[in-house]
């Protein structure tokens, strides 16, 4: 028995062979990863917005067809955003299209300030509408409320601070109505009816 040497040409060899492997390896992995890099949302994108770099980043994920169904880095997002896109998702090639293609429209709703306070841009609520009795002059008269909207989005809401009551008119809490509903919710809140947003389960919402 005699002490290996790397003069041992079966020692080179084995080493050239588990290089070999190695690199054989990485390339193979290499060859069948379909990672790609996607872009992702890191604020809430919103019906009628448009997309700014500061609004993106470039993530790595492994998805099939992620080329098509997403926007990958290089591409830049043009147009307006046409369906929401939650913080943190990817932002699909299918969000981004044209002004003509939204369909809600924001509209400012008077509602109390302590519903107001504890909501944030992308929080989902319900509008609950309570209209005023018919012929009624007494400040309390209302009908029993109906829910005119599901789960809509809130596009804006009153800077904190402002020291205003929304409900006396001041600031409003800005709510992505579908095009459908838009007359109708107007309608109520010139007629003086009284407007309640109501979280739905799992809403984003400022923090205590």
């Amino acid at each position: 028995m005699q002490k290996p040497s790397w003069r041992d040409g079966r020692l080179v060899l084995g080493v050239v062979l588990v290089l070999a492997a190695m690199l054989l390896g990485a390339m193979t992995l290499r060859h069948f990863d379909s990672s790609v890099e996607v872009l992702r949302a890191k604020r809430t994108l919103l019906p009628g917005d448009t997309v700014s770099a500061t609004d993106l980043e470039v993530v790595k994920v492994r998805i099939d067809g992620g080329q098509k169904r997403y926007f990958v880095s290089g591409q830049r997002p043009t147009g307006t955003v046409v369906r929401e896109v939650r913080a943190g998702e990817l932002v699909p090639t299918s969000a981004v299209g044209s002004a003509a293609q939204v369909r809600a429209k924001s509209v400012g709703l008077p509602v109390a300030a302590s519903q107001a306070s504890a909501l944030v841009r992308g929080s989902v609520v319900d509008v609950w509408v309570a209209r005023r009795t018919a012929g009624s002059t007494g400040t309390n008269d209302f009908e029993q409320p109906t829910r005119e909207v599901v789960r809509a989005t809130v596009h804006r809401v009153p800077a904190s601070g402002s020291g205003l009551g929304v409900s006396s008119g001041g600031d409003q809490v800005h709510v992505l109505v579908p095009d459908d509903k838009v007359a109708t919710i107007i309608a109520a809140v010139n007629g003086g009816a009284k407007v309640t947003l109501v979280p739905a389960a799992g809403s984003p919402m400022k923090a205590a």
